[in-house]
């Protein structure tokens, strides 16, 4: 079952050309596949269920120089996402929560 998630995830990634080089490509497979295997994105969860016989506090700078160098085409990350979704009817809802110190006096703690 695990082999064949992985094949489908790889087959999306390769319709979505997030990447050029194939060592961020297999990257970026290898972090959808953490982030759905531990249901978090926290780097350090996500860094434990890479493949790598690397430790998790190297896997987790990997993923930390990874999102620090990269530039996203933020339009193909929706594509791809919207492919992990099911087909039919969707419905999107937004968080538009303003978090400003005026806003909202919680959110800040004035000191």
């Amino acid at each position: 079952m695990k082999s064949f998630i992985s094949s489908e995830i790889k087959k999306l990634l390769s319709k979505i050309p997030l990447a050029k080089n194939l060592a961020r490509k297999r990257f970026i497979s290898e972090f959808t596949f953490g982030v759905i295997k531990s249901r978090n994105v926290q780097f350090k969860e996500v860094g434990l269920h890479f493949t790598t016989d690397s430790k998790v506090e190297s896997n987790e700078r990997r993923i930390q120089a990874f999102f620090k160098d990269f530039d996203f085409d933020y339009q193909q990350v929706a594509i791809l996402l919207v492919m992990f979704l099911p087909k039919g009817k969707l419905s999107l809802s937004i968080d538009r929560t303003d978090r400003t110190a005026d806003a909202v006096g919680f959110w800040y703690l004035s000191m």
